[in-house]
C-alpha cells in the first residue's frame, strides 16, 4: 500500500483548527496496486469512499481493495474530510481523488477511462455525489490537475445514504454534512438532483439494514428510471448495514458475483 497526498500545499478550506483524530489521514488516497500493475498492459482503477456517516471513515475500504486486486484492479481509499468539516470539503477532495487518478493514469498504468468510484453508507452518498456534481462546488484551478475531468466512469454505490431531507434519511450523515438548512439538504439529496449525462450505476442494498433503509435505494433507482441514466439495483433480504462483501450471508452474498460481471462486461476487467 501506498500513499498520495491530493495536495501538497494550499488545500482548498482547509482549517488549521481542526485537529480531531478523524481527520489527522484527511486528503490522502491509499493505492493498493495489483501485482501486475505495470506490466505494459493499462488496468482500470477503483476510487474507494468509506462509510461513517461523515463523522469517520470507517475500515471498509483495505478489505473491498484487496478483492478488487484479486480481480485485476487498481484500488485507491480516499480518507475525505468529515465532522466537523461540512460540505463542500468530502465533495472536492473526492473529486480530486478521481482527477489525481486520472492525471497519473500513465504513472500508475491506469486507462483513464475506466475509472470508477464505489461507496458505502455515507461514502455511497459522496460516490452519488461525485455522479451528480463531478461540474458543481468547483474550487479555482489550483494546478493542472484541477483541469481534469472529475467524472467516474462508473459508479457502485453500496447501501447509500441517498436523501438528507425525507423521513427515510440518515439522520448523523445528515446533521455531519449540512447541519439545519432544509434547502441545502434538499440540494444534496441525491433522490433529487438526477442529471442525464450521469455514468452508469451499481447500486445494491438489504431489507435487514437497520440503519440506512433500502428506501434510499429504491427512491434513487425511481429517479434515474425517469431521467434513463443506466443503472441497477440489486436487492437482497439478509444482511444488516455495513455487509461489506456479505461472503457469509446467505442470497446476499451474490451482490460481487453480480458487480463482477459488471466489471467485466464495461471493460474493467482484463481477466
Amino acid at each position: 500500500m501506498e500513499t498520495y497526498k491530493l495536495w501538497e500545499k494550499d488545500i482548498p478550506l482547509f482549517d488549521e483548527n481542526i485537529k480531531n483524530e478523524e481527520n489527522s489521514n484527511s486528503f490522502t488516497l491509499e493505492a493498493y496496486f495489483t501485482d501486475e500493475h505495470l506490466d505494459g498492459n493499462p488496468r482500470s482503477a477503483m476510487l474507494i469512499l468509506p462509510g461513517g456517516g461523515y463523522r469517520i471513515c470507517s475500515n471498509e475500504g483495505e478489505r473491498f481493495a484487496n478483492w478488487l486486486n484479486f480481480l485485476g484492479v487498481n484500488a485507491f481509499v480516499l480518507r475525505y474530510r468529515v465532522a466537523p468539516y461540512r460540505h463542500p470539503a468530502p465533495i472536492i477532495d473526492a473529486k480530486r481523488a478521481i482527477r489525481y487518478i486520472r492525471y497519473n493514469a500513465e504513472k500508475f498504468n491506469i486507462n483513464p477511462e475506466k475509472i470508477g468510484v464505489i461507496g458505502f453508507s455515507a461514502g455511497g452518498h459522496l460516490a452519488g455525489c461525485l455522479c451528480e456534481y463531478f461540474d458543481k462546488f468547483e474550487e479555482y484551478s489550483r494546478d493542472e490537475i484541477d483541469k481534469i475531468s472529475a467524472k467516474p466512469n462508473l459508479a457502485v454505490l453500496s447501501y447509500p445514504v441517498v436523501s438528507m431531507c425525507e423521513d427515510y434519511a440518515h439522520q448523523g450523515s445528515t446533521n455531519n454534512l449540512l447541519g439545519d438548512s432544509l434547502e441545502l439538504r434538499k440540494s444534496l439529496s441525491l433522490e433529487k438532483n438526477v442529471r442525464e449525462d450521469m455514468p452508469e450505476m451499481f447500486i445494491w442494498h438489504t431489507l435487514e439494514d437497520s440503519v440506512v433503509s433500502a428506501v434510499n435505494s429504491l427512491e434513487l433507482s425511481k429517479a434515474l428510471k425517469n431521467k434513463n441514466v443506466p443503472h441497477s439495483l440489486h436487492i437482497y433480504n439478509n444482511g444488516d448495514h455495513g455487509s461489506v462483501l456479505a461472503e457469509n450471508i446467505e442470497g446476499t452474498r451474490h451482490w460481487s458475483n453480480c458487480l463482477k460481471e459488471v466489471l467485466r462486461d464495461r471493460g474493467f476487467l482484463l481477466r
